[in-house]
């Protein structure tokens, strides 16, 4: 005879192999319950580079770590499923509220939270990325294709991890003509300056808050990690114009690190990107140096023309990037393995992102006298059609 408390242990530890199971035995007489989904990829990934043995052995691992979460997270009437040889988790929860008595089904910022639990338990003991979506589905559509319900709850999860990236961008875009601007007004009120001193911190400042309301009123047409709203044909600006309109406006963060730039002009040099995004990447290279250079410093930033490109350095004399995280310093959200984590993080993907866009390159390498060194490349207007080529 089977007791309650193991009965109850084996109902919410088991997992379906075949996730249609997880409708029931009477799929037609329900509705829609939420369909949560949890992705291990490294499953998938150790198959093709160790063999079907060493993922099976991750797989075992993750399910165990899956059912240790949803025991303590989820309920008995709720169902698992993992199919054989795959990378997903799944719970198909119950549409009955705690009490057992409510109709109402889960508020996705209540399946969010449980998703996230689950799937940081699991991060934490695998030290691997685990994805999650999520969804809603009746028991029948759930019966006659599973596939389809797991292809929407991890492209419901995709859309709204790029909400968030999107978001984040945004943010961190903002955040550098705030500082800009509150440098300025902290500078004008801790001390008394002479009238054109003043005028011009409030300029500058003011040209700072007119750019924050342009990325303000321009974020719904304007994504910054895609620049999809950028309009190539008809973009240009001066690029040497831009650096010296950044490096003012950078003026208060070289002062607090006791840093200086050294620039070397060179008008009249026009690109094919506005003027706007153009200022993305300068300031996001400028605002990296000032941080992860030495503080009191040097930057060196220099401009040169090399048909069909304009190209564009930034030396610090900070302690460089390691070759082995080269690579990814462009990607959302890297960090420094030795670093203090500020820094080289969105920002530059979003560099990145503007210049492919336009049929740049970004790369980082190291700078002669020490340090990091980035160089991009940016098509010029007058040869674009050769750059593109």
């Amino acid at each position: 005879m089977v007791s309650a408390t193991s009965s109850f242990r084996r109902n919410v530890l088991h997992c379906e192999r075949n996730p249609a199971a997880l409708a029931g035995t009477a799929p037609g007489r329900g509705r829609v319950r939420p369909l949560l989904l949890w992705r291990v990829p490294e499953i998938a990934a150790m198959a093709l580079r160790e063999g079907r043995r060493r993922s099976r052995a991750l797989e075992r691992r993750a399910e165990a770590l899956f059912l240790e979460a949803a025991r303590t997270l989820l309920r008995a009437s709720d169902r698992l499923a993992h199919p054989a040889d795959s990378e997903e988790f799944i719970a198909y929860l119950d549409a009955r509220g705690r009490s057992g008595e409510s109709r109402r089904v889960a508020l996705p910022v209540d399946l969010r939270g449980a998703l996230e639990r689950i799937a940081a338990r699991m991060h934490a003991r695998l030290d691997l990325p685990v994805e999650v979506g999520w969804t809603y589905v009746a028991p029948a559509a759930l019966a006659r294709d599973p596939v389809a319900a797991m292809h929407e709850a991890m492209e419901r999860g995709e859309r709204e991890r790029e909400r968030v990236a999107f978001l984040s961008a945004v943010g961190h875009e903002l955040r550098t003509p705030l500082s800009s601007i509150r440098g300025y007004l902290e500078t004008l009120l801790d001390a008394r300056h002479d009238a054109p001193t003043t005028r011009r911190f409030l300029e500058i400042a003011q040209a700072e808050a007119l750019r924050m309301a342009r990325l303000v009123d321009g974020v719904l047409e304007f994504s910054l990690l895609d620049c999809s709203a950028i309009h190539l044909a008809e973009a240009s600006c001066d690029l040497d114009a831009v650096l010296g309109t950044a490096i003012r406006s950078m003026e208060a963060a070289l002062c607090r690190a006791g840093a200086r730039i050294e620039h070397r002009a060179l008008p009249g040099l026009a690109i094919a990107l506005d003027a706007d995004a153009a200022m993305h990447v300068v300031l996001n290279l400028l605002q990296n140096s000032i941080v992860h250079g030495r503080r009191g410093g040097k930057i060196r930033v220099a401009l040169a023309r090399r048909p069909p490109f304009a190209r564009l350095r930034v030396d610090d004399d900070g302690p460089g990037i390691p070759i082995d995280q080269r690579e990814r310093i462009f990607q959302h959200g890297a960090r420094l393995a030795s670093g203090d984590g500020r820094g080289f993080g969105l920002g530059l993907a979003i560099v990145e992102s503007i210049v492919a866009r336009v049929g740049g390159a970004a790369c980082v390498g190291d700078a002669p006298r020490g340090g990091a060194r980035f160089e991009i490349l940016l098509p010029l207007q007058a040869e674009k059609g050769g750059a593109e080529s």
